[in-house]
């Protein structure tokens, strides 16, 4: 899918996470991070910045810098900008040429055509020349719109090959029912991963709709999203990768950006990977992997550089206890630590019933894993055992003043001092 619209997205990747999303670095201090030169940088930054709206983006300077970053409004748009920085792969004249010469003689003779009938077609007509292209360049192109693209259909008769257009699959659709799928497009696209898919498929539909239908659709946005998250789309190309990797159970090997405190553990080993994990309150995406001895590795996907997948394979039946050790009782993401035992918190929440009640109800749903237990009227004691209590932090946070912490010492402490330091930021200690 990513393939044919860019060719070496790792960097644009980069630039877009340290420039424009988390980092707001000057050139000159990404080139001495990422070790690019400055040119380079500054080429895939305006590169970018064709793509993605001059309304998204905000300047801000320090001192002599230019710092960069992106900002949106959900309520004022619902379109993930992002997705067109995916569509900065520079095409040749000749590729362009090639791909509408190949659809026109096919569309104008209307009938199969053999390898050697197109050949013939394109140089007779003056289309291509030798010089700049080669038969196998023609013969490639062919393959990849039949069996990539699924333009084009290909039959073999006595081990000859013939070529056509394929047929509309949304033929049997009349107009009104291809406007109803466009419609659940433009909802699943920003719902469903991954999202750059969703958005390749509404615009082709556009098109089609537009140009083989003659449809005229108005545009249309009928969709509000409620803490819709933009940024995870840049790692999608990794994501898929990963995805084929796991669907085929190949080893992969990551290059993967580990943190300062980390720089002298290994950061390609050999992995298995098994699952897919996605934090929706934070937008985060991760992989839950296996190393050679079976111990459960977890890796961010916006820290992975670059992704290998292997020839091997490997069996994954026996992963599944692995997984459930290690991660049933993950709050978010952390696997259990070898020879720990899942830590027991116990909160108590203070409602004002029956008005607040669905507190307690949206709190069940949101722990599925632990226990409420009424202790009196108003009062009632969630227990749920966490592989790792830190990671409940923002969640209670967003219940301040309903939930406070009864069992867990090190989330305790947590809370206090957090409670602490914001109460000191505004000058009430």
């Amino acid at each position: 899918m990513f393939n044919d619209f860019i060719k070496h997205y790792n960097i644009i990747r980069s630039i877009l996470r340290d420039v424009f999303l988390y980092g707001c670095f000057s050139r000159e201090d990404l080139g001495e991070k990422r070790k690019l030169s400055s040119r380079k940088i500054s080429y895939e930054i305006r590169r970018i910045q064709q793509y993605v709206e001059t309304e998204f983006i905000k300047t801000d300077r320090d001192g002599r810098n230019k710092l960069l970053a992106l900002t949106s409004d959900s309520i004022r748009t619902t379109e993930n900008f992002l997705v067109k920085t995916y569509m900065t792969k520079s095409f040749t004249h000749s590729d362009l040429i090639l791909y509408f010469s190949l659809l026109l003689i096919l569309n104008a003779e209307d009938k199969d055509l053999s390898f050697q009938e197109i050949e013939e077609y394109l140089i007779g007509e003056g289309l291509i020349s030798y010089d700049n292209i080669s038969s196998k360049t023609v013969e490639r192109k062919l393959h990849e719109m039949c069996k990539e693209k699924g333009i084009l259909k290909c039959q073999t008769i006595k081990r000859t090959k013939y070529y056509n257009v394929a047929e509309d699959i949304l033929k049997e659709l009349d107009n009104k029912e291809i406007e109803d799928l466009l419609t659940a497009v433009s909802l699943l696209k920003n719902i469903v991963f991954p999202v750059t898919a969703g958005y390749y498929m509404e615009q082709s539909l556009k098109d089609y709709a537009r140009y083989e239908r003659r449809m005229v659709l108005a545009l249309r946005d009928d969709f509000q999203y409620k803490n819709l998250h933009f940024h995870p789309v840049i790692e999608e190309q990794v994501l898929c990768q990963i995805l084929k990797a796991i669907h085929e159970r190949r080893y992969v090997r990551l290059d993967y950006i580990l943190p300062a405190a980390k720089t002298n553990v290994d950061n390609r080993p050999l992995l298995k990977p098994y699952k897919i994990r996605y934090d929706i309150s934070c937008g985060r995406l991760y992989l839950v992997s296996y190393d050679l001895q079976n111990r459960c590795i977890i890796s961010r996907l916006d820290r992975i550089e670059s992704i290998e997948v292997c020839k091997n394979t490997f069996e994954k039946g026996y992963l599944e206890e692995f997984y459930r050790r290690s991660i049933k009782y993950s709050w978010s993401s952390v696997p259990l630590a070898a020879g720990h035992k899942p830590e027991k918190i116990c909160l108590e929440i203070t409602i004002d019933r029956p008005r607040e009640n669905y507190i307690i109800e949206k709190i069940r749903s949101e722990v599925p894993e632990g226990t409420i237990e009424r202790i009196s009227e108003g009062c009632y004691h969630l227990h749920v055992f966490v592989n790792d209590s830190n990671e409940m932090v923002p969640w209670i946070r967003s219940y301040s003043g309903y939930i406070k912490v009864i069992q867990g010492r090190g989330l305790l402490n947590k809370i206090t001092e957090d409670w602490k330091e914001m109460l000191d930021n505004y000058g009430a200690i």
